[in-house]
């Protein structure tokens, strides 16, 4: 027995037997019960902490919907390496409506969303009678394990739901996923890094919510003298409560029948709340890699800036992870019905509009594009008539020899004090030079 399948062996009995993820309960985020044990990331746990914390709302459903938003076409790759486009074919047609209940639309975001908030995707293909893939449904993270197996790696799928276990074939299971560093079975996803962060932003958002919400002012301390009854400790704080607690009721006067009030100076700013919020607001969208103008965040943004998170939004964030889709689509299934078949999407990057139209002007001016593919470059599809022939670069000027050319271009380049040092330099030459051609003259005449 090899070193390798000695080390499949040890993987498989460890694997095997693993439970499905736990599913949790409660509403709370729980998020210190996002690794278990065993090492299985709490699925459920993150995709929880996106709808109980703002900012990780806000950046998967950005990145989510921004991706499900891109257009794709199937090519056909031709035997010459020409690549044709395909507008109908039954695979265009599955990725186009891709389930009954799903739009194209909603099954990438949810796709999507599992993917920012676990690091994996899961669809699950549906086949007819004749083995030929009909629906697409993504399944959720929390609800499918892979089974190892000793020699192939994983033998096959277990999708639970509720005491309900169903094995899913490898062909009839898509898995999309960020390699995870200690499990080379799962995926991991970005809230696990972000779970401490994401704790105390919650903190931070629940202390606001009790101040406004519970915050007597004003707020202190009501000191007596001589102890109270039960029953008068009761009525006290009820009434004080009537009167003081909450928004509608603050810096309200109060009335003491006896007693004395000790302010205890407390107030929002000393815990500085704004800088905490703000500060994780910054680290969630850091461990995302997303520009906060992508966000809407306006602080210290001008257009240049703004235009550049476009594209490194574009670039690092949605191109990435469309990458992704495409290879898993095209060699889970499309390159299983036909090897020359092929989606892509639409490069998610804003085009640089002044760029297109300086190369469409220099090469048209220039001679080596046409007025059509100038006009196909900036976006106009319309083809003009007579659009397809070339512009005559403009000739050099008549009468100029090689030598005037070149000093006529001298001239231009040069101010007149750059000229006169030229012109002084020259004509020095050129009495040098017939100074020696003389003298060289008269040597050979006495030597005769």
């Amino acid at each position: 027995m090899t070193l390798l399948q000695r080390s499949l062996q040890a993987v498989f009995k460890q694997n095997v037997m693993r439970p499905p993820v736990a599913m949790g309960s409660g509403s709370g985020l729980n998020l210190g019960g996002l690794i278990t044990g065993d090492g299985v990331s709490n699925n459920l746990s993150q995709m929880q902490a996106m709808t109980q914390t703002s900012w990780l709302f806000a950046v998967v459903d950005r990145i989510a919907a921004s991706t499900a938003a891109i257009d794709w076409q199937l090519y056909r790759r031709m035997p010459n390496n020409q690549v044709q486009e395909i507008p109908r074919h039954p695979i265009i047609d599955l990725w186009n409506s891709v389930n009954p209940f799903y739009t194209r639309h909603e099954f990438l975001e949810t796709s999507v969303q599992h993917f920012e908030l676990t690091g994996e995707i899961w669809w699950l293909i549906v086949r007819n009678a004749g083995g030929k893939p009909v629906e697409l449904w993504p399944i959720r993270p929390d609800r499918i394990r892979p089974v190892p197996h000793v020699s192939e790696f994983v033998a096959g799928y277990i999708y639970t739901i509720g005491a309900m276990q169903i094995p899913l074939r490898r062909d009839d299971v898509i898995f999309i996923r960020r390699p995870s560093p200690i499990d080379p079975y799962r995926g991991i996803g970005t809230v696990q890094s972000l779970f401490l962060d994401l704790n105390s932003e919650q903190s931070a958002a629940q202390w606001t919510k009790n101040f406004f919400s519970n915050g007597a002012m004003p707020g202190g301390i009501l000191q007596f003298d001589e102890g109270m009854s039960d029953a008068d400790f009761e009525r006290l704080v009820s009434r004080w409560s009537q009167q003081h607690q909450g928004v509608a009721n603050a810096h309200r006067v109060a009335v003491l029948e006896r007693g004395k009030w000790v302010d205890r100076k407390f107030s929002q700013r000393d815990m500085q709340m704004n800088e905490l919020r703000r500060l994780n607001r910054d680290i969630i969208l850091g461990a995302y890699g997303i520009p906060a103008s992508v966000m809407g965040v306006t602080e210290s943004v001008n257009r240049a800036n703004a235009e550049a998170g476009d594209v490194m939004f574009g670039r690092w964030i949605l191109k990435p992870l469309l990458e992704r889709i495409k290879q898993a689509i095209n060699e889970r299934l499309v390159h299983q019905i036909d090897k020359s078949l092929f989606l892509d999407y639409s490069d998610p990057r804003p085009e640089n509009r002044e760029l297109h139209l300086k190369i469409a002007d220099t090469g048209f001016k220039g001679g080596f594009l046409t007025r059509n593919e100038s006009r196909s470059l900036l976006g106009y599809g319309e083809a003009l008539e007579g659009g397809d022939e070339f512009m005559a670069p403009a000739p050099a000027p008549v009468g100029l020899g090689l030598e005037d050319m070149v000093r006529k271009a001298a001239s231009d380049l040069h101010d007149d004090a750059v000229n006169d040092e030229e012109d002084s330099m020259e004509g020095n030459w050129a009495r040098r030079f017939r100074e020696e051609r003389e003298s060289l003259v008269a040597y050979l005449e006495e030597v005769g």
